[in-house]
């Protein structure tokens, strides 16, 4: 663990940071292995590379004098997707984008915005109201420290949700009995609609459209474009099932607790500013995707209001059962209308009251 003994500062840990033994006064160099499951490519793993590392490495610099190197594993090269949230407790990484979907056990109350469908299609939004949950709720920050050997450091947010598919429909009704894609959380928001959920996940979903093994996606413009999804599929319907918090960033405990307070502070800010960011830049990035899929030929329409409260009538109380399975898990189930009540503070309407239906 990192220490200060007559003017020498050393430290090593487990998860490979490396405080280079310096005298006191001068230049300390801290090695840091940032990764995550999804490539380099993603929307969000571009936030990161654009905004929060550089920013942190800068800040460390300028305040301290200190060093920060980053070693890179995008892709799945250290931790595939359900596996990251691992790899970070067990210091594989020191840091890591964990995806909160992919962890639908461990990070139960995490996936709240999944639990709230037909939330606010505006990201930046989103991440604000996501931003004032976790300030809310300690308790989330809590179970990654006392249960997964790990601190948080941000919480982003990836695009408002529509629905993409390989046929054209209209009406609800036309969804029956296709086979149709979510990554897990959000398969609820099919029931009701007669359609036969799968349990997918990006990194499989060009091959799984070609080869039949569904025939829609659950997805958001930006990750359509970015995997090309348009090249398999012929309609886009903007269904405004939501943003959601999916990016998640946490740093292992023990390489945080080998770091001096000064480089810690500086990580908790650019966290924050992190979240503000990826709501600026997954807004412009969703505008530029709706274009782009437009211009490359797929058929792109907005559901309308009846359209949506047709669909969200035919959901169970997703809130309600996610809040009682969440509080039956000791975790704190009230994130789920706590962010709801932050939609709604913010001027979004759902199609459906969740609330007042609690």
């Amino acid at each position: 663990m990192a220490h200060m003994t007559k003017g020498l500062r050393t430290g090593l840990c487990a998860a490979g940071l490396l405080l280079a033994s310096t005298l006191a006064g001068h230049a300390a160099t801290y090695s840091l292995k940032i990764g995550a499951g999804h490539p380099a490519g993603s929307v969000w793993i571009g936030a990161i590379r654009d905004f929060f590392m550089p920013q942190v490495a800068e800040r460390v610099a300028k305040a301290t004098g200190d060093k920060i190197v980053w070693t890179e594993a995008w892709g799945g090269s250290v931790c595939k997707l359900g596996e990251c949230l691992e790899a970070v407790e067990s210091g594989l990484l020191d840091i890591g984008e964990l995806q909160t979907p992919f962890d639908p056990a461990k990070l139960l109350a995490h996936n709240f915005t999944y639990f709230a469908p037909f939330g606010t299609p505006d990201p930046r939004v989103a991440a604000k109201a996501v931003l004032d949950v976790y300030e809310a709720t300690p308790a989330l920050k809590k179970v990654l420290e006392t249960r997964y050997n790990q601190v948080f450091l941000g919480a982003g947010v990836i695009g408002n949700y529509g629905l993409v598919t390989s046929f054209k429909w209209t009406d609800v009704g036309d969804l029956k009995g296709h086979k149709i894609a979510a990554a897990g959380p959000n398969l609820p928001w099919l029931q009701g609609t007669g359609v036969v959920g799968v349990q997918s996940n990006l990194n499989e979903a060009y091959t799984s459209f070609q080869t039949g093994v569904y025939e829609g996606w659950v997805m958001f413009p930006d990750a359509i474009v970015s995997f090309k999804l348009n090249e398999v599929t012929k309609q886009y319907v903007d269904m405004d099932f939501g943003c959601i918090h999916t990016p998640l960033l946490s740093m292992n405990k023990d390489t945080w607790n080998d770091l001096p307070p000064a480089v810690q502070k500086i990580f908790i800010e650019v966290g924050k500013e992190w979240n503000a960011y990826t709501g600026r830049v997954t807004w412009q990035k969703q505008q530029d995707a709706l274009a782009k899929m437009k211009e490359l030929g797929l058929d792109v329409r907005q559901a309308d209001m009846a359209t949506k409260q047709a669909w969200a009538k035919a959901l169970p109380n997703i809130p309600k059962q996610r809040f009682e399975e969440i509080n039956k898990a000791n975790l704190p189930g009230e994130v789920i209308y706590t962010y709801i009540k932050a939609l709604k503070a913010a001027g979004h309407q759902f199609p459906r009251d969740w609330e007042a239906e609690r």
